[in-house]
């Protein structure tokens, strides 16, 4: 099973298609709506999983440079970002990025295990 997993995660995230134009996208987490007891998300631990993001890579500079939608396990690309929170998401493909983007809090919470 965890080799279909890992299969899955490269073909998934290895897209090898070449954006015509490198952009980051600013996203605002969806409990920018709602107060934190509204929405049912710590802004806390979205702050804490914004770091370990940041971190990743070794270095604190508010980029994380490893892809948050492959868990933090596959280098990201500055083509597909995403800004949260004053964080920039590198991810690793256009595709990561288009699902990441889909639900940006729940998925990074994700990282939180």
């Amino acid at each position: 099973m965890s080799m279909f997993m890992f299969l899955a995660l490269i073909f998934a995230c290895g897209s090898s298609q070449a954006p015509t134009e490198a952009s980051t996208t600013k996203v605002k987490p969806e409990t920018q709506a709602a107060s934190p007891e509204q929405s049912g998300v710590d802004q806390a631990a979205l702050a804490e999983v914004l770091k370990k993001a940041d971190m990743a890579d070794g270095t604190e500079d508010q980029v994380a440079q490893k892809c948050a939608g492959c868990a933090l396990a596959m280098d990201g690309n500055a083509e597909h970002a995403i800004e949260v929170e004053g964080t920039t998401l590198h991810l690793c493909s256009s595709m990561c990025k288009t699902n990441f983007a889909k639900d940006t809090t729940g998925n990074l919470m994700k990282l939180m295990n």
